[in-house]
């Protein structure tokens, strides 16, 4: 079948999205081999992070620039000076691997039954991240951030009501491409190349 152009409105193409059941957020070294689509399995380095509460993945992006004007004040070129681009969510479940991207991987052990976490000022923990969602009619998507770096931890509230975890904040960083992030959809306008 050849490549369709839309010529009309497609309620298929609006949406909202969830996390693959089994597992949606994975974490590697920098470094891992990145999937560029959405069907290659992730390398074995990466690992689940497990369940994000209810709030969800809630990405950010927040860019300046700086308005050029000649003589008369006429709008002549607006450049972007600055472009940072980031995620919030929080990560439900206590176990070593959340615990590190969250205060720093030096600073977690998991030994003898005991995890043990360090509080101080080597936080930053930068890891590649791998989102695995779904679409309306089980149409898949794949987020991939390259280099995010743990940036920020708000509150944690410790009572019988609330989840026991911290928002955490991920900056992407560029990778060598000057790219922070890939989204991978599957289309509904191009058949796949088998």
């Amino acid at each position: 079948m050849a490549n369709t152009v839309a010529t009309s409105n497609n309620v298929n193409n609006v949406s909202s999205a969830k996390g693959v059941a089994g597992g949606y957020i994975f974490s590697a070294p920098v470094g891992t081999d990145l999937p560029t689509d959405i069907k290659t399995p992730l390398d074995q380095a990466f690992k689940v992070l497990g369940f994000i509460s209810e709030d969800g993945y809630v990405e950010t992006l927040e860019s300046d620039s700086e308005d050029i004007v000649d003589m008369n004040g006429t709008l002549m070129d607006s450049p972007t000076t600055s472009r940072v681009e980031s995620a919030q969510f929080t990560l439900a479940e206590i176990k070593a691997e959340t615990l590190k991207v969250q205060y720093g991987e030096d600073n977690v052990t998991d030994a003898n039954g005991i995890i043990t976490v360090k509080h101080n000022g080597d936080s930053a923990c930068i890891r590649s991240y791998v989102l695995e969602l779904v679409l309306k009619n089980g149409r898949r998507w794949r987020k991939v951030v390259p280099m995010g770096q743990s940036a920020e931890l708000d509150d944690l509230t410790i009572a019988v009501a609330e989840l026991c975890a911290r928002a955490l904040t991920m900056k992407y960083l560029q990778d060598e491409d000057g790219n922070t992030c890939y989204d991978y959809y599957e289309s509904t306008e191009t058949d796949p190349t088998e």
